[in-house]
């Protein structure tokens, strides 16, 4: 049943940006009920970390990014391959602005559950993922970003911790924002680094992580997976998603098919359990490119391979 916060979202949305109305319907329609919960969860959050008006604040950098993503698409198809390929061109006009990179990470928080394929990861997340790891104590996100899904994870994991690792000031500022508005802040500490440094940290430290949509953002893609295998503990999980021809101005290595992810992760030593790959039901017509999101849920073996 939706609730007061969601109705209000999609409202907003059908008043300001009827033309995205369809979009999120898409997404309703997967499961309604749960699309309610989740929405509702992260609304609740996003209002404590942002005020009374961040509803409507956060609707409209959703709408500024989903119209980014869309013409970086379209060029991305005239092109034929993503507008950079390093990350010093990206941090340069990126990553280091701050002012770009708060509506950035707020636009993507609602891409969680109001882009239909997201919501199908959303799902496979809880469903696949958190119900696995019951048990787990530590926890490790590379990258966190929003800090969305870590602190999903805490909210259902109640006896688990958090350290998160990132490269953005500005991530760093946001994802605490979201954790203290979940009631996590005790739970979850967050560290300026840059997650291919994390093979410094202690080995084996971790029972379980995630790191959500950063592998096409690398040049060495493979030291993510790498980077992971030394974190994990024997039998430990991690949930990682990547974006495949998708394109969007930091996203720097073009995966093609989801093969290679998998091929990726199993060179370095994981098992990779499940996958899920999902794409938008509408596109470009005609297009050589079609935009996919991929999650994995992969395993350090107790016995290594």
């Amino acid at each position: 049943m939706a609730t007061e916060r969601v109705d209000c979202l999609r409202a907003y949305i059908g008043q300001r940006y009827p033309r995205f109305k369809k979009g999120v319907d898409e997404a309703v329609d997967i499961a309604p009920d749960r699309f309610s919960d989740i929405a509702d969860m992260y609304l609740e959050w996003l209002l404590r970390a942002r005020g009374d008006d961040g509803i409507q604040q956060s609707v409209d950098a959703f709408v500024q990014f989903t119209t980014d993503v869309n013409l970086a698409q379209a060029r991305y198809e005239a092109d034929g391959h993503y507008q950079y390929q390093s990350f010093a061109e990206v941090n340069q006009i990126h990553y280091s602005r701050d002012s770009e990179m708060q509506g950035y990470l707020w636009g993507i928080y609602l891409t969680n559950f109001l882009w239909a394929h997201h919501f199908e990861i959303c799902l496979f997340f809880k469903d696949r993922f958190l119900a696995r790891i019951g048990n787990a104590q530590s926890l490790i996100e590379i990258a966190p970003g929003h800090g969305g899904w870590g602190a999903w994870a805490l909210h259902v994991l109640e006896n688990a911790h958090l350290r998160g690792f990132d490269i953005s000031p500005t991530s760093i500022e946001i994802a605490g924002s979201v954790t203290r508005a979940a009631g996590m802040e005790t739970r979850a500490r967050y560290e300026l680094r840059d997650a291919l440094d994390l093979t410094e940290l202690e080995p084996a430290c971790t029972q379980a992580g995630i790191s959500s949509f950063l592998i096409e953002h690398l040049e060495t893609p493979q030291q993510l997976f790498r980077v992971i295998n030394h974190l994990l503990e024997p039998g430990g999980l991690f949930f990682v998603t990547g974006a495949l021809t998708a394109a969007q101005i930091d996203h720097i290595y073009e995966f093609r098919n989801e093969s290679e992810l998998v091929c990726m992760a199993e060179e370095s030593g994981l098992r990779v359990l499940e996958t899920l790959s999902t794409n938008p039901t509408r596109f470009l017509r005609n297009a050589r490119f079609i935009p996919r999101s991929m999650a994995m849920i992969v395993q350090k073996p107790a016995i290594p391979t």
